[in-house]
C-alpha cells in the first residue's frame, strides 16, 4: 500500500479518487472506501445511485478521539461531494431504517419526562431528515413505520406509532412465515423426487420418503433406517399412543435414537420431530395400512 505525506493526503486522495489505495499513520483507504486503524471501522465510501449521482456515506458512529478526528477530517476533504452521514455505511437499506426507526423511538418515549421536549422534537425531525436524505439519494421508499415516527410531536403520537409498529411487525412475520413455507413446499417436492439430499424446513418438523433402491426410509435431516425398522416403529407407536402417549419413552429406535416424546400430534426421536399425519400418509403409501 502507498505511503503518503499525512493523514491529511489520505484523505484528500481518497475523496478526489487519486489513487486507489493509500495510508498514512493509522488512516487508510482502498478504492471507495476510507477506514480508521482497521477494517472495523469504515468511516466513509464513495456511492453512486442509478442516476449516476455521486455521494458520499459517511458514519455517525463514535469510537475514540483519534477516529472522531479522522471523521472530522474525512468530512472537511469531501465537503465539495454530497454528504449523507449513516449509523453505518457498511449496512444495507433496510438495516439504516430500521436503526433510523429505532434512535427516533427512543427519544419519543422519554418526550413525556423531558424538561426540553422541543429540542427533542427537532432531533427527530433532524434524524428522519438524514434517513430521507439516504432514501432520496437512491430511490427507496421509507418504510411507512418511519414515516410515522418522523412526525411525533408528542406522547400520544408516539403510542400510536407504537401500536401500527406492532400491527406492521405481525403482518411481516406472518407474510415471511408464508413465503417460508411456500419454499420448503417447493423444496419439500424437489427432495421427494430425490433432486436434493437434505433441506432445512421452515415448520419444524421433519419429513420421510422411501429409497426404493436400498430398501431404507429416509428423513429430510438425511438420516436412514431400514423398512422393517420402520414399520416395527410404526407398530409401537400407534400403540403408544393408544395408551396415552409417553414422553422419554423407553424405547429406542435401532438401539440409537432416544425416543422423546409420542403422542397424538406427532414424534420426537432424537433430532427428529415429525407429525403424525406425514406418518401415518407414509404408512399408507407402505400398505401398512
Amino acid at each position: 500500500m502507498e505511503r503518503a505525506r499525512d493523514i491529511a493526503t489520505v484523505a484528500h486522495h481518497w475523496a478526489n479518487g487519486i489513487g486507489e489505495q493509500a495510508r498514512a499513520s493509522n488512516l487508510f483507504f482502498e478504492q471507495e472506501n476510507i477506514y480508521s486503524y482497521g477494517y472495523h471501522f469504515l468511516i466513509a465510501k464513495h456511492v453512486y445511485n442509478d442516476s449516476g449521482g455521486h455521494a458520499i456515506l459517511i458514519t455517525q458512529k463514535k469510537y475514540s478521539k483519534s477516529t472522531s478526528a479522522h471523521v472530522t477530517l474525512v468530512r472537511q476533504a469531501s465537503r465539495h461531494i454530497q454528504q449523507i452521514s449513516v449509523p453505518n455505511p457498511e449496512w444495507p437499506a433496510a438495516e439504516l431504517f430500521e436503526k433510523w426507526y429505532s434512535i427516533i423511538k427512543g427519544i419519543a418515549g422519554g418526550l413525556n419526562n423531558s424538561r426540553k421536549p422541543e429540542k427533542d422534537i427537532l432531533e427527530i425531525q433532524a434524524i428522519f431528515s438524514e434517513a430521507k436524505n439516504y432514501a432520496d439519494f437512491f430511490g427507496y421508499e421509507i418504510p411507512e413505520i418511519l414515516q410515522q415516527a418522523g412526525k411525533i410531536k408528542n406522547l400520544g403520537q408516539y403510542q400510536e406509532v407504537i401500536q401500527k409498529e406492532t400491527q406492521l411487525r405481525k403482518a411481516q412475520a406472518k407474510r415471511e412465515k408464508a413465503e417460508a413455507l411456500r419454499i420448503q413446499n417447493v423444496n419439500l417436492k424437489r427432495w421427494r423426487r430425490f433432486q436434493t439430499n437434505y433441506i432445512t424446513t421452515a415448520d419444524g418438523y421433519d419429513y420421510l420418503r422411501y429409497d426404493k433402491a436400498t430398501e431404507r426410509i429416509e428423513t429430510t435431516q438425511r438420516v436412514e433406517i431400514p423398512l422393517v425398522v420402520g414399520k416395527q416403529f410404526y407398530s409401537v407407536v400407534l400403540a403408544t399412543i393408544a395408551n396415552g402417549g409417553c414422553k422419554n419413552c423407553p424405547d429406542k429406535l435401532m438401539n440409537l435414537y432416544d425416543v422423546l416424546e409420542i403422542n397424538a400430534r406427532f414424534i420426537r426421536v432424537g433430532c427428529h420431530k415429525i407429525n403424525l399425519k406425514e406418518i401415518k400418509s407414509f404408512a399408507k403409501q407402505q400398505g401398512w395400512v
